[in-house]
């Protein structure tokens, strides 16, 4: 048995967004925030403009390659730490081909759900792996998450 697995994936799929798409963002971003200024609630206005300024500036940004292990302490993604001990169960989500990924279900109740990318074919060692560690459980992506990418986000 192996002592340690690791792969290198980029951090999130990058989606090629068209002029429609900011226009899209921008015409309903200005929307909300002068829909949330006539109501007089023009906190919630200014969060609504942070809030798309900080998306309009992150959808241009590259993606970067992050490197992850696995070993007998835990899952390392990046910088971030995931031991085995603060980990539930995890699923190998192979049902989308070249969008496979591992879903670890952690103790947390902030981050019920960790979703790691997989790049190639590894799944099946990445599996064999993980069970010497975690029980295995059927896990799903969020809804949520499912339409924020295929909105583009």
């Amino acid at each position: 048995m192996q002592n340690q697995i690791s792969w290198k994936v980029l951090e999130y799929k990058r989606k090629e967004k068209t002029t429609d798409w900011y226009w899209a963002v921008i015409i309903i971003a200005l929307s909300i925030a002068v829909t949330s200024f006539i109501l007089q609630n023009g906190l919630f206005g200014i969060f609504i403009i942070l809030a798309t300024a900080t998306l309009l500036a992150f959808s241009v940004k590259e993606p970067r390659w992050i490197q992850v292990m696995a070993d007998q302490r835990g899952l390392t993604v990046g910088n971030d730490v995931y031991p085995f001990a603060t980990l539930h169960e995890f699923w190998v989500d192979i049902s989308e081909k070249g969008n496979e990924k591992i879903i670890l279900k952690s103790k947390r109740s902030i981050m019920p759900l960790i979703i790691v990318p997989i790049e190639g074919d590894h799944h099946l060692n990445i599996r064999e792996f993980l069970l010497q560690y975690l029980p295995e459980k059927e896990l799903h992506e969020p809804l949520a998450q499912k339409i924020m990418e295929r909105l583009g986000f």
